[in-house]
């Protein structure tokens, strides 16, 4: 059987593959608190604007949104087994949020962004979102044919998948929707439904880590929000903006959630690696809960409004209470998130920036007397300490064939150096007197980078190496041939020779190594 057609090896991979977007999140987040002391480099992609909106844009929709969508699958998966056919819908799928991604990284580092707090990526981007859906409801319904009958909560799911992504080009349409109009302060409403949507999620993580049937409790809990929450949707859109008063019933409807979560929790029955990554994930939940609408009190809100306390909020929510929810839901299938150490590094760090920016918020609204310069060193430390979560999943060799460090140095020069030049050129060329106009330079370091990706197939694809060894040959002969005749023809300086023999040397080095032995000495 396949790699494509075994279900814990896709996940497993994906998993992987998505921690990747996560880890660039965190270094954006990083960069963006290191501008913030003052450090920041005139460059067209680094500059603060752009590393906060990278930063909370991959914190929101990378890592943690893609491997929650398969809390469906992986229930599915446990109850009757996976479809073939639906896992390569769930392939597709997996591929067009990716390509999102990549879109939304490259066109934020560029920036293109419309201002707002967490929405701020173009909004034709939510037309490969809306596809990736189309792909995603296939697999479900792929999936689900292996029912007989078919659960409550299939239904449910089948209802919520089918209208989301027509209500996502709708909500976030600039003219029409709503997003943009309700994104510039805590709104109560606006609360509800995005603490809402993660009842569902909590239900059915812990129906699939239960051992044996898990029979939710206390549901009115949830009932009553919902309802609620609908009208105030279908008033603001038919009626008016909600008032404050409104607002405020809307608000406070959320702490229901407390004892609804705490009897679905007393209630389970989960391996204890497990339960513990719920437990922290449901108590951020709660903290965050208690806390916001602390927070919506008139009197309080707007000393903190747009304060690092609110940051600080927002950190548990999505860096807390929204991550660990992915932790329960693969601790027991992914063996890495069960090394301790890494998640324990990863809580304290988070911990340790919820309590910088905390205190920070308090400064802000001049309680206290403390240098925020401190506080954000203190806060940029720990973000670098975050990054200790990622090791887990890092695998390093000690020893490496001649081929592979061929691969190796492709990967290091062409793949992070075009990486490198796409984030640096701007403020790298004028220092060396180069000309930088910042529209073709960047297609060119991206083709950079395609190289790199090359060598990197072929390092881990060693069936395959020789053909992908062989494409990068022929990049690199006519790359170097079309800067040596700029060179030539006088339209561009040394720096093209030095390029044209830097791609020269790479070829050389294959054909007198690796190419008469892949091809002229095989048996």
């Amino acid at each position: 059987m396949g790699k494509l057609n075994n279900f814990s090896n896709f996940i497993d991979k994906n998993f992987k593959i998505s921690i990747a977007f996560f880890a660039l999140g965190l270094f954006f987040g990083i960069v963006y608190s290191i501008n913030l002391l003052g450090f920041s480099l005139n460059s067209e992609t680094l500059n603060p604007a752009n590393m906060r909106a990278i930063h909370i844009s991959l914190m929101l929709y990378g890592f943690i949104p893609l491997m929650l969508s398969y809390l469906p699958f992986l229930l599915i998966n446990k109850e009757v087994g996976f479809d073939k056919e639906g896992l390569r819908y769930l392939n597709l799928y997996t591929i067009f949020w990716y390509i999102f991604l990549v879109f939304m990284v490259v066109s934020l580092l560029l920036g293109k962004n419309r201002g707002l707090a967490f929405y701020d990526f173009a909004y034709e981007l939510n037309f490969l979102l809306a596809i990736a859906g189309i792909f995603y409801i296939l697999a479900l319904y792929k999936f689900i044919k292996l029912y007989k009958t078919l659960p409550l909560w299939i239904k449910v799911c089948l209802s919520v998948v089918t209208i989301a992504p027509i209500t996502l080009l709708i909500l976030m349409n600039p003219i029409i929707g709503q997003v943009e109009s309700t994104v510039t302060g805590p709104h109560g409403d606006n609360t509800l439904g995005m603490s809402l949507a993660l009842l569902p999620i909590y239900y059915l993580i812990i129906k699939l880590l239960n051992e044996g049937e898990f029979k939710a409790r206390w549901n009115i809990l949830w009932i009553i929000p919902t309802v609620f929450y609908f009208g105030t949707v279908l008033y603001r859109i038919f009626f008016e903006p909600l008032t404050y008063n409104q607002e405020w019933v809307a608000q406070y409807l959320t702490l229901l959630y407390v004892p609804l979560l705490y009897r679905w929790f007393k209630d389970s029955n989960i391996e204890p690696h497990a339960k513990k990554a719920l437990l922290i994930s449901i108590l951020a939940f709660l903290f965050v809960d208690v806390e916001g609408n602390i927070l919506f009190i008139p009197e309080i809100r707007w000393v903190f409004h747009r304060n690092d306390l609110i940051v600080a909020h927002a950190h548990v929510a999505m860096g807390i209470s929204v991550f660990f929810m992915v932790i329960a839901m693969f601790i027991n299938s992914i063996k890495e998130l069960q090394k301790a150490i890494y998640l324990n590094s990863y809580l304290f760090a988070l911990l340790g920036i919820f309590t910088v920016l905390s205190i920070s918020g308090f400064v802000q609204a001049g309680f206290l007397n403390i240098s925020s310069e401190v506080l954000w060193t203190v806060r940029t430390a720990f973000g670098f300490f975050a990054l200790v979560f990622i090791f887990a999943f890092i695998k390093m060799k000690t020893t490496y064939s001649k081929i592979e460090l061929y691969n190796i140095a492709g990967i290091l020069s062409d793949g992070l150096g075009g990486v490198f030049l796409i984030l640096l050129a701007s403020f790298i060329y004028p220092l060396i007197g180069f000309s930088f106009s910042g529209v073709y330079e960047y297609v060119v370091f991206a083709f950079v980078s395609m190289t790199g990706i090359i060598h990197y197939m072929a390092l881990k694809n060693p069936s395959s190496q020789v053909l992908l060894m062989n494409l990068t040959v022929i990049i690199r002969v006519f790359a170097s041939s079309v800067f040596f005749a700029l060179f030539a023809s006088g339209k561009l300086g040394y720096e093209a020779l030095a390029i044209c023999l830097f791609d020269l040397s790479f070829v050389f080095v294959y054909l007198i190594y690796f190419y008469e032995k892949e091809f002229l000495c095989k048996d």
